[in-house]
């Protein structure tokens, strides 16, 4: 038999809303992935945009391996990629984003990783399309060595919370393992870490990072609109997670804010009053403006951070929760 005939079936999910005039770059990327078409498949779900993107997809004239899904309701992401997960048929499963553009090798990319002994997942690099500015933001979103999986060698497993499903690749174990995606988030971020926490548990050493299966990124947002987004998900998301998984807190940074039993959480959120305060934010914003890449980095992380942590502490004040659960600090990859 030949070899390429040996190679496993792939199949690759991808939800799209609103995609914008961008999208069909990202659409006409994915008809030109060089992978042998009957070992491909594709789930790409439009959760009811309102911009066109619907009647673009509509409108052509897809390759047999591209399965196009119309819900007639808003699912939300969540629910919209567990609605293409649950079609796939694959041995491996490629997860991407819809605002994402690759390379015709793109699936051969991450199968020659995913190949390597012990990986179950893999992680690939994300970078900026050509027309996207180079803010102090997306310097720290794309260049930032210290942000994400990046910071991580090739061939050194990975902690759970570094897996994104905005370019990742997964065996068909692994998918199992992680189950569906907590369709309750209606809102912004947190869609992979329970996920990837239920993988981590049944392979806790098998998820890498690498820089061969690129994606390249067709979305803009400015850092006031990127700290709202995480604010949504401090105060939506990320509660659910920690009530949940009290021992995610410390990792998640929720500590800081959320209430956790014992005098060292109480003295945590105390500083983190004061460290993410209104006045500490003002003051790192002001430096922001005049602190040069890649310095400027370490003040967006901060920055960010803050936002999550701003929106878990309104929660918990409208909410009124109260300490309930001791944490047990889940077990990391050694290195």
């Amino acid at each position: 038999m030949d070899s390429m005939d040996q190679r496993p079936t792939v199949s690759i999910v991808v939800t799209v809303y609103n995609g914008g005039p961008h999208f069909p770059t990202c659409f006409a990327s994915l008809c030109k992935l060089s992978y042998p078409a009957d070992r491909l498949e594709i789930h790409l779900v439009d959760d009811c945009s309102m911009d066109g993107t619907r009647e673009f997809l509509q409108g052509q004239s897809a390759p047999d391996f591209l399965h196009l899904h119309f819900p007639d309701t808003n699912l939300g992401r969540t629910r919209a990629c567990n609605l293409a997960l649950a079609q796939t048929t694959g041995e491996v499963v490629i997860f991407l984003d819809g605002d994402m553009e690759v390379q015709p090798d793109f699936v051969d990319q991450h199968l020659a990783e995913l190949a390597k002994p012990g990986r179950e997942a893999v992680v690939g690099l994300v970078k900026p399309a050509a027309w996207i500015p180079r803010t102090k933001l997306n310097r720290y979103m794309y260049d930032y060595s210290r942000r994400g999986a990046r910071q991580f060698g090739p061939d050194t497993p990975i902690d759970f919370q570094y897996l994104a499903f905005n370019n990742a690749a997964l065996s068909h174990a692994a998918v199992d393992s992680g189950g569906l995606f907590e369709e309750s988030f209606r809102h912004f971020g947190g869609k992979d870490i329970l996920f990837a926490y239920r993988l981590a548990q049944r392979f806790p050493r098998g998820i890498y990072y690498s820089d061969k299966p690129v994606a390249y990124h067709h979305h803009d947002r400015s850092l006031g609109t990127y700290m709202a987004l995480l604010r949504q998900y401090g105060y939506y998301n990320l509660p659910q997670i920690i009530s949940q998984h009290p021992e995610l807190a410390t990792i998640l940074a929720a500590d800081y804010a959320w209430p956790l039993p014992g005098n060292h959480f109480r003295y945590k959120r105390m500083a983190g009053k004061v460290l993410f305060s209104r006045v500490i934010r003002s003051i790192i914003r002001g430096l922001l403006i005049v602190t040069p890449s890649p310095l400027s980095g370490m003040l967006v992380r901060f920055l960010l951070v803050s936002a999550v942590v701003q929106g878990l502490r309104k929660h918990v004040r409208e909410h009124r929760v109260e300490p309930k659960h001791s944490p047990k600090h889940p077990d990391r990859p050694k290195r």
